[in-house]
């Protein structure tokens, strides 16, 4: 899979205007390809209940894959769910 775009998200620094969901899905909509995904670096989990929740509700077919964690940060890669 290529990764097209990471993003590093940290609950401690601020977001300025824009809310790290927004942030989360503006990278997520650089997928285009079924074998193209974006890597999401986060240590807040409740930004992760909150992506699966908007992705499932506007039926945006992607998957989100747990790759374990990267310097206290747990690594999303999502991709498109092609099946």
């Amino acid at each position: 899979m290529k990764i097209v775009e990471k993003v590093k998200l940290d609950k401690l620094d601020s977001c300025g205007s824009r809310s790290p969901l927004s942030i989360m899905l503006d990278v997520i909509r650089k997928i285009k390809e079924c074998d193209e995904g974006v890597e999401i670096l986060i240590n807040d989990y409740d930004w992760l209940l909150s992506l699966r929740y908007v992705l499932k509700i506007n039926d945006l077919k992607m998957k989100i894959e747990e790759k374990g964690k990267e310097d206290n940060f747990l690594k999303l890669e999502v991709s498109r769910d092609c099946t």
